[in-house]
């Protein structure tokens, strides 16, 4: 379980409005650290937190630009589909969109990169890595605690959660 939402005394409405219908998690898996290294406050998920989104009907599909064994090693250990190699995120967005049938308001987006904006401005929720540039972090809903595979975590535990308690939840 990710530590740092206990820093929300309630899941805010607005999170939980746009969280509880996500069907896809869509990551930008550029920052995934084998050693974590880069994680703010967010322990190194296990891959609890993505058996957790799929007992709640979520799927997450991560890609990157660049073809890494480190990425790959991070997301196989996770249980997370991985994409590598692509260059045309938009194109790449349009054809998951398709593959597993979900509209734009279904799926969540975990960015870091300007690259990544076009598709910001298409989801009903994207979150930025504690790491991303000022200006993708001004383009998204919600910012990370944490990097790479952290903040995976933490917004599958959002998520989840939203999923829960749709109404909000408070420890």
């Amino acid at each position: 379980m990710f530590t740092g939402v206990k820093l929300f005394q309630k899941l805010r409405s607005d999170l939980t409005l746009k969280l509880s219908n996500v069907k896809l998690l869509l990551v930008n898996a550029e920052g995934f650290s084998i050693n974590g290294s880069g994680q703010k406050g967010a322990a190194v998920s296990n891959g609890n937190a993505i058996e957790d989104l799929r007992d709640s009907e979520v799927e997450c599909v991560a890609f990157s630009e660049s073809s890494s064994e480190e990425i790959s090693t991070v997301a196989e250990n996770l249980g997370v589909i991985l994409h590598q190699g692509v260059t045309q995120k938009r194109a790449f967005y349009n054809k998951i969109k398709e593959e597993y049938s979900v509209t734009d308001s279904e799926i969540a987006f975990i960015c870091r990169d300007d690259s990544d904006l076009p598709i910001i401005k298409r989801v009903s929720f994207s979150a930025v890595t504690a790491d991303a540039d000022l200006d993708v972090k001004r383009e998204s809903f919600y910012a990370a605690y944490g990097n790479g595979q952290g903040a995976l975590t933490e917004i599958a535990y959002l998520i989840t959660k939203a999923k829960t308690y749709p109404s909000g939840w408070s420890d």
